[in-house]
């Protein structure tokens, strides 16, 4: 039995984990099951995902968050009230209108089961995606551990993509290694890497939460080492006018006490600016 586990990053303050979706892999002979339209409103994971949207829409990720998986709930408590605060308002923007969500499912929703996870995408059209959602089964009742959350349709690349190693030759490549060094070993040094936006952010915290972010900064944010070597294996560099974003893919493979393998891909994302012409890291 193989089972997998996704993690998405969010970007505050610069990196952030928390679980998006847990998505495992079925056994080989099997396939995953599929709900569409209004049977998704009468399943009790389409139902879970409408609530929690409505929830995340008035402003509410909290009881989404400490109502949902083990997991999820575990990671949300180890935010400060500024970040909770934060992602709330940021997921709130890109939350599914209420009046429209319910019709966008019935029109063109799928609910792909895995196991005991599953998620709900709604497709723009266009190849692309319009909405997400993913749930887990946990004490007999589904709960949502990421989304509702809508997307902008791709923005144009205005570069060709660096990846890999040729990462770590560019001036963002080293930009993300001096911050990672400086990140190590003093704090204020780091942050004097962050764009003008992203500085003035932080220093709106109290000192307290300050302090509580920057910590979390540091424990959270891997060695330079580390992140070169993760740059170098999973590393990609997408360019988007005076912006740009750096995605690296951490594959890894734990072998179970039962006999059964889980994989864990991670995916963390560091978002820059360019300031009268000079490149910075952006929140």
């Amino acid at each position: 039995m193989q089972r997998c586990v996704g993690l998405s990053v969010l970007r505050f303050p610069t990196l952030l984990l928390l679980v998006f979706g847990l998505l495992p892999l079925l056994a080989a002979g099997d396939d995953p099951q599929t709900l569409t339209g209004k049977a998704i409103l009468a399943h009790p994971a389409g139902q879970a995902i409408v609530a929690a949207g409505k929830l995340i829409y008035e402003g509410k990720l909290a009881q989404v968050r400490q109502t949902s998986t083990q997991d999820v709930r575990e990671e949300w408590a180890q935010l400060s009230k500024q970040e909770q605060a934060s992602e709330s308002e940021r997921l709130q923007g890109r939350a599914p209108d209420p009046k429209t969500f319910e019709a966008d499912i019935i029109a063109s929703g799928i609910l792909t089961f895995y196991g005991e996870s599953a998620s709900l995408r709604i497709p723009d059209g266009e190849d692309g995606t319009k909405a997400m959602a993913f749930v887990s089964l946990e004490d007999g009742k589904w709960k949502v551990t990421g989304g509702p959350m809508t997307f902008e349709p791709e923005p144009k690349e205005t570069a060709p993509p660096i990846e890999g190693a040729a990462i770590l030759d560019h001036e963002l490549g080293k930009l993300s290694l001096e911050y990672a060094k400086r990140l190590s070993t003093n704090v204020e040094s780091a942050i004097s890497l962050l764009s003008p936006k992203a500085q003035a952010n932080r220093a709106s915290y109290s000192e307290s939460e300050r302090k509580e972010s920057d910590a979390y900064r540091q424990k959270h944010f891997p060695d330079p080492k580390t992140f070169a070597e993760s740059i170098k294996t999973g590393g990609s560099l997408s360019f988007y006018g005076e912006k740009a974003y750096l995605n690296i893919i951490t594959n890894s493979q734990t072998q179970n006490a039962d006999g059964s393998t889980t994989f864990t891909s991670q995916t963390t994302g560091i978002g820059f600016e360019r300031v009268a012409g000079k490149w910075m890291i952006a929140d």
